[in-house]
């Protein structure tokens, strides 16, 4: 089930009127009746891959005590690695099994050599990356002395599969998340409209941009082989909005559900397109995947303590174990390089420029270029798809860039739209009360503004012109 379905809306009403009308007094039918729904959302996609998220519940859930309770390190370094072994090794199979296969039977004809070796139908379980993650994090809190473990499963299982964050995030960490179902819940107005702003500002940029900027981004793609010029310049820019609205766009969902249902999720963005380094990018762009890797990875390899090698090191691992996070392919794991090189080479010449005036702008735009660049092999399915766009990008032939899917009129509306958001999102970064000021005008203000982006959803949705799947990019990782 998806956020922006015709089910989900029908869903979620439902869960929210039973949650505070019958389960808002009894915590425990509380956590049982979220396990429940949050069960139904994840098997409506495919019910067999239930078995998986309690697997990993179930273990984790024991193992946790029984860390917790082990006095001797050996012991609880086997505990933790048990749960390690278990929880990456589902990962590992359904992820990067063929990956593996592929690439090793690759290297053999490098040699001449020509094995066949068999690969598997494997179907890749939505999300399996992120509540991996997420429950891992219980396990490796309580190994560090961190947290302390529950007894009460209802409410552990209810943290591992929480719906509206369960297949893209954010990705909680026990301790933050996990206190919460163990809460006493009461209906906060204050919460519940900015939670609900939250969704209808999600599905308008999911909706509304994101799936309208997919149109031709699909069709540039599709048309790889004779697309070039100031089209290609185009499909390259537009694809970098499109999985930052995209993917924001899901966050902002979670969280505004979640926080109509009483809890608090992390931030997962923070207007990364205004940042003015790579190190600046990486503290606002999927906040909580690249905190879980500094905190888990990164400062267990010594992080920057050490020599300025090791620390290059350091990123360069982190990187890329998080192009292979994102996917089961090269591109990825040249994507997560590209990345680290970026952090580690240009930040340092970046950071000398003056953080005010043109040069602040310099430095904003070197680091978009660099990102928008590097997504090319986000976006490419194949590494030769990657070359060619990047062999295709130039000035000239400007005339044809209505010709991949959006006429001139939804061409000039979608720079619109981009332009619309970067508007909204320096207001942000200027008045970070921004919420609080807009919040507090007169009524019909507000509800002129919410009246206008509801009925853009509505009407202007980029709804069947072109679209071969409106599902949110991060469903695929």
């Amino acid at each position: 089930m998806i956020f922006n379905s015709i089910e989900f809306a029908i869903f979620f009403p439902i869960v929210f009127i039973l949650y505070w009308c019958l389960f808002k007094k009894n915590i425990n039918l509380r956590n049982i009746f979220l396990i429940g729904a949050s069960y139904f959302f994840y098997g409506w996609w495919d019910w067999r891959f239930l078995s998986l998220i309690i697997a990993s519940s179930f273990v984790d859930f024991f193992l946790g005590k029984r860390i917790y309770a082990e006095e001797k390190t050996g012991k609880r370094k086997l505990l933790l690695s048990i749960s390690l072994v278990i929880n990456l090794g589902f990962l590992g199979f359904f992820k990067y099994f063929n990956f593996f296969v592929d690439s090793f039977a690759h290297a053999f004809t490098i040699i001449g050599k020509h094995p066949e070796f068999s690969t598997l139908k494997i179907i890749l379980p939505v999300g399996i990356s992120f509540y991996t993650f997420q429950t891992l994090s219980y396990t490796l809190d309580i190994y560090k002395g961190k947290m302390k473990p529950v007894n009460d499963i209802f409410g552990f299982f209810a943290f591992v599969s929480f719906f509206p964050q369960l297949v893209a995030g954010p990705i909680e960490r026990a301790k933050h998340l996990l206190p919460q179902f163990y809460e006493v819940k009461k209906i906060n107005y204050e919460s519940l409209k900015s939670g609900l702003l939250l969704i209808t500002w999600g599905l308008f940029k999911k909706i509304v941009i994101a799936d309208r900027l997919a149109v031709y981004i699909d069709n540039a793609y599709a048309d790889i082989d004779n697309i070039n010029g100031i089209p290609a310049v185009v499909a390259v820019l537009f694809f970098a909005f499109q999985l930052y609205l995209d993917f924001s766009a899901y966050s902002d969902i979670a969280i505004g559900s979640a926080r109509t249902l009483g809890f608090n999720l992390s931030l997962n963005f923070k207007r990364p397109y205004l940042s003015e380094s790579f190190s600046d990018f990486w503290k606002r762009w999927h906040i909580s995947l690249s905190s879980w890797f500094k905190d888990y990875l990164y400062i267990p390899l010594g992080g920057s303590k050490h020599s300025k090698w090791i620390t290059h090191r350091n990123i360069l691992i982190v990187f890329l174990l998080s192009g292979l996070w994102h996917g089961a392919s090269w591109n990825f794991v040249i994507w997560g390089v590209l990345n680290a090189i970026f952090l580690i080479f240009i930040d340092s010449a970046i950071k000398t420029f003056n953080e005010k005036g043109i040069q602040r702008i310099l430095k904003s735009t070197i680091v978009n270029s660099c990102w928008a660049l590097s997504l090319v092999f986000f976006r490419g399915q194949t590494f030769s798809e990657a070359k060619a766009m990047y062999g295709n990008l130039g000035f000239g032939n400007a005339t044809s860039i209505y010709n991949y899917g959006l006429g001139q009129g939804e061409f000039k509306f979608a720079m619109f739209l981009v332009l619309f958001v970067i508007i909204i999102e320096i207001i942000q970064e200027r008045t970070p009360s921004f919420y609080k000021l807009f919040s507090t005008r007169h009524f019909v203000i507000r509800w002129t503004a919410y009246t206008i982006i509801l009925l853009t959803i509505v009407f202007l949705g980029a709804y069947g012109i072109g679209l071969n799947d409106n599902n949110f990019i991060y469903f695929q990782f």
